[in-house]
């Protein structure tokens, strides 16, 4: 079977590359999209190859904000280019997101992800939370949802140094408790508030933010947030894998505070690792296996985050603690699946 996968994330997200590689061993050649196409780049992606069918993933792409004064338009074609698509090759959809991240508001959207979500022969997602949520919110045919695990982001890292030899090379005490927030930094994760907490609060732990901030404007936002607080670390730049490996050895838990998301695949990827996980309740759709010792719920900052912080502090990282986590989301399982739906459609 020919599958082709749009848009081309592999860059930023080892999701589709650790996802073709397994594909291939159940027979399945993936072939990704040269470049970005210009007027209708889903169609024009496709127009040239001759394969089964078209994974789907972040449709957005086909429609994001550049703030080039183009960015209407996009979302007008966008109806026409999926179409165009549909009738070349069946769709199947990975439902990553219910809505695109940092763009609540604008017009347009909800049309091009119902459109998107009607044309799809079936929409994965990650969590039966997730299927239930996407039906509720756009009228997708609950008969299409297929839930497939999130897969483990862990297998494209390796293995991570030591705790000491990370501490030591990010200037951290050995008895320093280090709460973690990583990836890129933007409005959607709720990070303002978290720092607001920290100051006001003074946990018994330092709070580090690392990752690339999602504007110029945001970081100065973030920086002046922060003030001077010893207790608030903030490596606000692109972090190499290396970088985020160090990160996550040294880390004693890692926190969450989306204002809203449908699948975390950094949630995922600490869930891998073993790291203790602070969430908030209210992220349902988010599936981390539980209960389990590892993962720290709460309602809000205000009431009881303190407490959870200091379970999951206690808690201590623990590799062999996500060995059967790893095993439910090992890339040959998500392949298998995956597959079995790329049959039942093609």
């Amino acid at each position: 079977m020919k599958v082709f996968f749009a848009p081309d994330y592999r860059e930023g997200v080892a999701y589709q590359t650790l996802l073709a590689g397994a594909l291939a061993d159940h027979g399945v050649e993936v072939t990704f999209p040269r470049g970005h196409r210009r007027v209708l780049p889903l169609w024009r992606g496709i127009e040239g190859w001759s394969g089964d069918l078209l994974h789907l993933h972040w449709p957005e792409k086909f429609f994001e904000a550049r703030r080039d004064g183009l960015d209407f338009w996009r979302k007008v074609r966008y109806p026409l280019d999926l179409a165009l698509a549909a009738r070349r090759v069946p769709i199947v959809l990975t439902a990553h997101d219910l809505h695109p991240h940092n763009r609540s508001g604008e017009a347009l959207l909800r049309g091009n992800f119902r459109r998107t979500y009607d044309a799809a022969r079936a929409i994965i997602v990650h969590s039966r939370k997730a299927g239930e949520a996407l039906c509720a919110a756009y009228g997708a045919k609950p008969e299409k949802v297929r839930v497939i695990a999130h897969g483990d982001l862990s297998a494209s890292l390796g293995p991570l140094p030591s705790r000491a030899e990370s501490r030591a090379a990010l200037g951290l005490a050995a008895q320093e408790r280090l709460c973690l927030m990583f990836g890129t930094v933007e409005p959607y994760k709720g990070i303002e508030p978290v720092l607001d907490w920290w100051r006001a609060a003074d946990p018994p732990a330092t709070l580090a933010i690392a990752g690339k901030p999602f504007s110029p404007m945001y970081q100065a936002a973030i920086l002046e947030r922060a003030g001077a607080s010893g207790k608030i670390r903030l490596e606000l730049a692109w972090q190499t894998d290396e970088a985020l490996k160090r990160w996550m050895a040294a880390a004693d838990c890692v926190l969450f505070h989306y204002r809203a998301i449908f699948t975390s695949g950094a949630a995922c990827l600490a869930r891998s690792l073993g790291i203790p996980i602070l969430i908030p309740r209210r992220l349902d759709t988010v599936d981390l296996a539980e209960p389990h010792p590892l993962v720290f719920r709460f309602e809000a900052l205000e009431s009881d985050f303190r407490p959870a912080l200091e379970a999951a502090l206690a808690a201590r990282p623990d590799y062999a603690a996500a060995a059967a986590w790893r095993q439910a989301t090992a890339w040959s399982r998500i392949a298998e699946e995956t597959a079995r739906v790329y049959g039942a459609v093609a």
